[in-house]
């Protein structure tokens, strides 16, 4: 049982995908099926249960992912107190991030952790900010998306900015005419949860507004497609806007609610940024 053999495990407990686990480290779907039976069989008991769709880890999958994660963590912290520079630190870190922050605030940091740490690999997946700390409490080292501003002493946070929401219509649309918005007829497009989501939901709730929903989205940029096909109002951070190549078939209503800004950085297990090097030193490559 060795380090790429956990490491390999450790991805599909994140990835729940057999595929998508393959692509990741350059396997075959058969030589990852039979690297998986291996383990079960050396360890005598059940690690997945598999289906032609899903995968789940049994209770004792789960266990074994917890004695994975620290076989890696403390090889790490073994680099570390047998004197390897921090510059030769090894290992990997695995990242998640919604698409928009992947694209604005990732590759600034990245590059920096790269020069510094040549030789930790970085796996990237992106997705729905909202399944950010999902993805998280399933293994990965680090997340970046919008955080809810609470503390939760399980987790450190790391927030790099703060974005207004704006609200969104068909850049066609009979909106600001001077025509006061209806907004308890006006199709809206919400997103399924997260800290907007709950922003908006104080607000329809302070105004007494039974909102017309026309759909719940994950993701902001799903949002924002819907509103420039013409199927309601929505509301997105600016940031996503400004990078949308939508931009130019929506347009900003003044009449919007003032909602909250979305707080957006970096978050990951405190356990990890105390255990782990990899991920001490991407934390402080953030700070710096």
């Amino acid at each position: 049982m060795d380090t790429q053999t956990l490491q390999i495990y450790l991805g599909l407990c994140r990835n729940l995908h057999f595929s998508k686990t393959s692509e990741q480290f350059h396997l075959s779907a058969s030589a990852l099926s039979r690297s998986i039976q291996r383990l079960e069989a050396e360890l005598g008991c059940a690690l997945l249960l598999r289906d032609n769709r899903t995968v789940s880890l049994t209770p004792q999958g789960e266990l074994f992912r917890q004695y994975a994660e620290d076989v890696i963590v403390r090889g790490e912290q073994l680099q570390v107190d047998l004197g390897v520079s921090l510059q030769h630190l090894s290992g990997k870190l695995s990242l998640f991030s919604s698409v928009t922050a992947s694209q604005s605030i990732l590759p600034q940091v990245l590059a920096r952790f790269r020069q510094e740490y040549p030789l930790v690999e970085i796996q990237l997946e992106t997705g729905y900010a909202v399944n950010a700390l999902q993805r998280l409490h399933e293994g990965c080292d680090v997340v970046v998306a919008a955080l809810a501003d609470d503390h939760d002493p399980q987790l450190t946070k790391r927030i790099i900015m703060s974005i207004p929401m704006l609200t969104i219509a068909p850049v066609d649309s009979q909106f600001d005419k001077g025509v006061p918005v209806d907004w308890s007829a006006v199709p809206l497009v919400l997103p399924t949860s997260g800290p907007a989501r709950n922003h908006i939901d104080d607000w329809l709730r302070q105004l007494s507004i039974k909102p017309n929903i026309y759909s719940e989205v994950a993701g902001n940029e799903a949002i924002l497609s819907l509103v420039a096909l013409g199927c309601g109002v929505g509301f997105v951070p600016a940031l996503v806007l400004d990078n949308s190549p939508l931009a130019g078939r929506v347009k900003i209503l003044a009449e919007g609610p003032a909602l909250t800004e979305i707080h957006v950085g970096f978050c990951t297990r405190t356990k990890s940024l105390s255990v782990s090097p990899v991920v001490q030193a991407f934390w402080q490559s953030i700070e710096s």
